[in-house]
């Protein structure tokens, strides 16, 4: 079961800043972005890994890391208001194309949002984990993930409730 965040089962991974240095995050900020396209961001996902990459706002650097981790507590904050409850444990899904420094990156996101980041999954992994693993029987799993603009697939066999990853690969492009 989803946790809803504004009403809604997903959230739009976009950071839009105001003029005196606050920001928003999620469903404002992607309203925001019609009417300062200049001052939001969105797609972060591809830019975690590159360390060279930057962003200005009210004359302030941020990483892809620190953009990351604003979305990152915006997603805390409405679970732990739904969940009555405060979080501190996290897996967080990555697409399963990531290396080793963007798996890193997303670690230190995570960690910079307040979380202890139990384990990084590959989405499609994930979403196989969550179909198979309460049919009760012997399979092996495909799952494509065809959203966000990427291209990832995982193969898992699943014996006995349990999970062992196959494969899993993908492309941005």
């Amino acid at each position: 079961e989803s946790i809803l965040i504004e009403g809604k089962k997903t959230m739009p991974s976009v950071v839009s800043f105001r003029e005196d240095g606050s920001f928003l995050a999620g469903r404002p900020a992607k309203a925001r972005m019609m009417i300062s396209p200049e001052s939001t961001v969105v797609s972060i996902k591809r830019y975690i890994g590159d360390r060279r990459k930057s962003f200005t706002f009210n004359r302030k650097p941020y990483s892809p890391v620190d953009i990351s981790s604003i979305i990152l507590k915006k997603l805390v904050k409405e679970a732990t208001k739904t969940l009555g409850e405060e979080i501190w444990d996290a897996v967080i899904t990555v697409p399963a194309y990531f290396d080793e420094m963007q798996r890193e990156d997303t670690k230190r996101a995570g960690e910079q949002a307040g979380l202890n980041v139990l384990k990084l999954v590959p989405e499609p992994t994930a979403a196989a984990v969550s179909y198979g693993l309460d049919k009760g029987r012997d399979q092996v799993i495909m799952v494509y993930d065809l959203g966000g603009g990427t291209f990832d697939i995982s193969v898992l066999k699943v014996e006995r409730n349990k999970f062992k990853v196959i494969s899993v690969g993908g492309d941005s492009h």
